[in-house]
């Protein structure tokens, strides 16, 4: 039987092997150690219960015992939270939105059920505590009034129960899902006799960044970099007892041979006389010491510059991925353009963190409150009651004139509404213009019992008094309608 022709094999290849690829991701060489990882599947199954309370207890005690970790931490919640993450409610009656407001206002005040924190308190333990343990919870309860409230948890406090035989089914790491993956129940731990009860889904808030869409708990931040910072405080550690060791050794005594007698003091003063005469004569202190004895000092160089750059190296891999490592230790490493570039990566870090915020604390918070308000006959039914957009601290920048500027200009060409820009500054619009139209009606009043234009006051910067506006003999007129008393026009240069 004829065989069947085959395709000529190109000069210099071999014929491939089977279970080879042409990815060289998936090569094996002798050059690098072979990577041990299981197959994919779900983030619930790669991050078990017990990997990640690891995870948590590591990284708390890296909270407590590394400057740097306690650093971006506090970077995360000083500029996401800052004085606090505030509702503008739009309500379709401009009035029910003022009470709305002024309502959840006086509830922030002592917002949880047990009246230590307010509100934007509140904000900053959850940012902080989802930021170092991957997640935090908050629980809708009822004060001993019935009024709405919340309870804190931290991550600890939700897990599967501690006799593996009452898991419910479905649940995983603590989270209760359905057939279809929804989340339906929290195992929260408590002081009962079974020591855990399962929580409704709707109740409970759970706030963390949820980068798997088939993961149950939030992942710490900070995991991906525990090796680097356990192994910069080692290195620290030891590289500060070295210090320590070559400072204590300041002079060495050497001698070329011989042996001390019995009598080390005499023997090494036994020039004393010499030596304090010649320090009265030429000043200074002089040491007399025996043939074949040198006094030499010694000179450390630890650290070195090499260890410096080396420490460095490690520090920029700790915050790579969370923060910029000019922003959060040494912004003078970068030039201008860099710092530029460095803030507007943390500002947008910055802004994500505020957006989970918003989405999965404060946004329920407020249908929570408003509606048993509303519920209870406290607060004036609306439409839109539950429309609400929240107002950030304002944005970290290094060009604040420059972008104030283009702010500005943006307004005025229609491009950016005055409550963004309001936004944009950690201020409340309405709160904003109403102080303003407070202080026009107090210098229209002023103006009117001086007997003054109104544009004196509020537009000092225009120097009448040289211009000759000013007549001793007669006051200025006084315009009827004060509103639209405007200043002279200037004269041309």
């Amino acid at each position: 039987m004829p065989r069947k022709p085959t395709k000529p094999r190109a000069a210099g290849s071999t014929k491939p092997k089977a279970g080879t690829s042409d990815f060289l991701s998936t090569g094996i060489t002798s050059r690098r150690s072979y990577l041990w990882v299981p197959p994919p599947r779900d983030m619930r199954d790669d991050m078990s219960a017990a990997t990640r309370k690891e995870m948590v207890s590591k990284m708390r005690w890296g909270e407590r015992n590394s400057g740097l970790v306690r650093q971006i931490l506090g970077d995360l919640v000083t500029y996401s939270v800052g004085d606090g993450i505030k509702p503008q409610s739009h309500a379709s009656d401009p009035e029910v939105a003022r009470r709305y407001e002024e309502y959840f206002a006086d509830w922030s005040r002592r917002c949880e059920v047990t009246n230590r924190f307010s509100y934007w308190e509140a904000q900053r333990i959850a940012e902080r505590a989802w930021s170092r343990d991957g997640d935090f919870f908050l629980v809708k309860v009822r004060d001993a009034q019935g009024r709405a409230r919340v309870q804190l948890l931290e991550a600890h406090m939700v897990g599967d129960p501690v006799n593996p035989d009452e898991r419910p089914e479905g649940m995983v790491d603590g989270i209760q899902f359905n057939s279809v993956g929804a989340v339906v129940g929290y195992c929260v731990y408590d002081r009962s006799p079974r020591g855990w009860r399962i929580l409704p889904a709707s109740s409970v808030m759970h706030v963390h960044d949820a980068e798997h869409a088939s993961g149950a708990r939030g992942v710490p931040m900070l995991q991906h970099s525990w090796r680097d910072i356990q192994d910069e405080m080692e290195i620290l550690a030891l590289e500060l007892s070295a210090v320590k060791d070559a400072a204590e050794v300041t002079r060495v005594l050497n001698r070329a041979g011989g042996e001390f007698g019995a009598d080390l003091a005499s023997e090494l003063a036994s020039n004393d006389q010499a030596a304090y005469a010649l320090g009265v004569g030429m000043g200074g202190k002089f040491l007399a010491l025996n043939p074949g004895e040198s006094l030499t000092s010694v000179q450390s160089n630890r650290p070195s510059p090499t260890f410096t750059g080396f420490l460095q190296a490690i520090q920029s891999d700790i915050a790579r991925g969370i923060l910029p490592y000019e922003f959060t230790t040494d912004p003078t490493k970068g030039g201008s353009a860099g710092i530029r570039l460095v803030t507007a990566k943390a500002d947008r870090t910055f802004s994500r963190h505020q957006t989970v915020l918003i989405e999965r604390m404060c946004v329920g918070t407020w249908g929570w409150v408003i509606s048993d308000a509303i519920e209870r006959g406290d607060l004036p039914d609306d439409p839109s009651w539950n429309k609400v957009s929240w107002t950030t601290p304002k944005r970290v920048t290094v060009d604040a004139g420059r972008e104030a500027a283009n702010d500005r200009a943006d307004v005025e060409m229609g491009l950016m509404s005055m409550s963004e820009l309001y936004s944009q500054r950690g201020m409340d619009f309405r709160e904003e213009m109403q102080k303003r139209a407070a202080d026009m009606a107090f210098i229209i009043d002023l103006a009117k019992q001086a007997k003054i234009p109104a544009w004196m006051l509020y537009k000092p910067g225009f120097n009448w008094l040289q211009q000759g506006q000013a007549k001793e003999q007669t006051p200025p007129p006084v315009a009827e309608n004060m509103d639209l008393a405007e200043p002279p026009a200037e004269p041309n240069p």
